[in-house]
């Protein structure tokens, strides 16, 4: 279970959990409002959380929530995506030209995609013949400006199982909630059984 999380200095804008069981399909992925309400350590919702306790207190909190131990981590920081994706190229997803950057702050679209329909799409790419000549420049990229506890070998034993079994792998889901106001901000009430139902349907074996 690896927790992604993409960040700019202090603040999160992005927190993704990525399933993967060695010899089984599919990869899940839950993608995890940063607004969702958390109401712990003196945070209400889980970017306070992340400005407060850091990476490590919202792990702790989402191995509770999602019932399961995370052991690594990935934190991509809004200067390395926009040098992986000025390194990666134009990308075309659902015919329009876009890129990795614009995919993350989904601005690529008025009309964002299915999830799933999105990062399979993005993955489809990555294993073009074009992509692959790039390869080295974007592990150095990765090992140089990532901050990570996945080792070299781990990231290329996931990239090898996309190119042999195709994007389908990917399953993602975003974490259901309730979205409201108070004041001029928006929260995400995430109902308690949302967050192992959610898990549990990104990893069921095909």
């Amino acid at each position: 279970n690896v927790l992604i999380f993409w960040t700019d200095h202090s603040r999160l804008k992005a927190v993704t959990l990525m399933s993967i069981t060695p010899h089984k399909k599919p990869v899940g992925i839950v993608s995890i409002p940063v607004n969702a309400l958390v109401r712990e350590g003196g945070a209400a919702t889980l970017e306070e959380l992340f400005y407060r306790a850091g990476r490590e207190g919202v792990t702790a909190y989402l191995e509770k929530r999602f019932g399961i131990p995370i052991t690594h981590y990935v934190d991509v920081s809004q200067e390395t995506l926009a040098r992986t994706s000025e390194a990666l190229g134009p990308l075309a997803i659902d015919g329009k030209k876009t890129s990795l950057l614009e995919v993350f702050e989904g601005t690529y679209t008025a009309q964002r995609l299915d999830l799933q329909a999105e990062i399979r799409a993005l993955a489809a790419r990555l294993i073009e013949p074009p992509v692959l000549v790039k390869l080295p420049r974007l592990l150095w990229i990765f090992t140089t400006g990532v901050e990570t506890n996945l080792g070299v070998g781990q990231i290329i034993a996931l990239y090898q199982a996309l190119q042999g079994n195709g994007p389908e792998i990917l399953r993602k889901k975003a974490l259901p909630g309730y979205e409201f106001s108070a004041g001029a901000r928006r929260y995400c009430e995430v109902p308690p059984e949302a967050w192992w139902q959610v898990l549990r349907e990104v990893t069921r074996e095909y």
